[in-house]
């Protein structure tokens, strides 16, 4: 008995000509709809978009990208996808590239700089329309692969002085000096700084240098003890820090902290040291990301605009990629955001003198 052929039931894939025979248009019309729909009559476009709805039309971007030379997407390049910082910002760049027609690939270097390098080859070699780069610390090979492949590139959450192409930077010392001005305008004469790793981070180094500066300004102490930096952000690093701040023979009784994050731990060792958070001890934060939602009391911090950070960068790429000149350096404002995570200091009652 000879063999007998399945049945191919798969219907074949749809192509130009019959979206273009389906909305009765030229080939031409419906290359414009998929390239340049704002050159294309109403009538006509919804045609089109009508006929590619009903033949789930799948356009071969790699095949537009071979003639136009344009690959429609954007490479972002993020020191690590475990701090939560990064998401509103990567949330933000992905809304405005998706409205303008750009895909977003992410690739995250662990804050090797030598990988960061690689990443971007990589994303030269597979024909990135630009790049975004994030934060400061990068090798000089960067921005020289950059320039010498014509790459239009631009860089957010930099340390101010040290840009690199158009730059987004926050105002990290702006916002550590609002926290510490804050705390001793209730009263406090006793701020500890307490911090993430500042030895691969510039900007939370600026935000722990400029706080401890500040708190020195106004004539306070600011003791070797009162100046904590974590290993990492981990709950363990983290409150491994705290006790070691809180076992302090003479307690603060305010913490600035570089970043939000660090709230969660801290808190949380408060409470086993029987601390009541603010009478015992006031904490104010930096960012105002969603880790503050998690502290209990609510966290007063400086807020940080990342979400404002992600969509000016990727606006500025977008300028860039258009022949236009976006600003060399555009430094975003900062917020205080009072709740309750801070009080003014409880004042000691001096004990009463004994009747004679």
């Amino acid at each position: 008995m000879a063999d007998v052929k399945p049945r191919r039931t798969t219907a074949p894939k749809a192509t130009v000509k019959d979206i273009a025979r389906t909305a009765g248009v030229s080939i031409a019309t419906v290359s414009r709809v998929l390239n340049n729909p704002d050159l294309v009559a109403a009538d006509k476009r919804r045609a089109v978009q009508r006929a590619l709805s009903r033949h789930d039309y799948i356009p071969n971007r790699t095949a537009r990208a071979m003639v136009s030379q344009r690959s429609r997407a954007i490479g972002l390049i993020v020191p690590t996808l475990a701090n939560p910082l990064f998401v509103p910002s990567i949330a933000a760049i992905e809304q405005e590239l998706d409205r303008a027609g750009y895909a977003l690939m992410i690739n995250c270097h662990e804050r090797d700089p030598a990988r960061e390098v690689a990443q971007a080859r990589m994303f030269i070699e597979r024909g990135m329309d630009g790049l975004l780069i994030t934060g400061s610390d990068h090798l000089p090979e960067l921005p020289a692969l950059l320039a010498r492949h014509r790459m239009p590139y631009v860089t957010q959450d930099i340390a101010l002085d040290t840009p690199m192409g158009p730059s987004i930077a926050l105002d990290s010392v702006g916002a550590l000096n609002a926290a510490i001005d804050h705390l001793h305008a209730l009263g406090h004469r006793r701020i500890a700084v307490f911090s993430g790793p500042i030895h691969d981070t510039p900007t939370v180094k600026d935000r722990f240098v400029s706080a401890i500066a500040r708190i020195k300004h106004h004539g306070l102490p600011c003791p070797e003890a009162w100046r904590v930096v974590t290993e990492d952000y981990s709950n363990h690093a983290t409150r491994t820090a705290a006790r070691r701040l809180l076992d302090c023979d003479e307690r603060p009784t305010a913490v600035a902290l570089t970043g939000d994050i660090l709230g969660l731990g801290l808190t949380t060792e408060c409470r086993a040291h029987g601390l009541n958070v603010p009478h015992d001890l006031s904490i104010i934060g930096c960012g105002d990301t969603n880790m503050g939602e998690y502290v209990d009391p609510p966290l007063t911090t400086v807020r940080m605009p990342f979400v404002d950070m992600g969509r000016t960068a990727a606006q500025h790429l977008l300028a860039l990629i258009s022949g236009e000149r976006p600003p060399k350096l555009t430094v975003l404002p900062y917020e205080l955001v009072v709740r309750q995570s801070v009080t003014a200091p409880v004042k000691m009652k001096r004990p009463r003198a004994k009747q004679a």
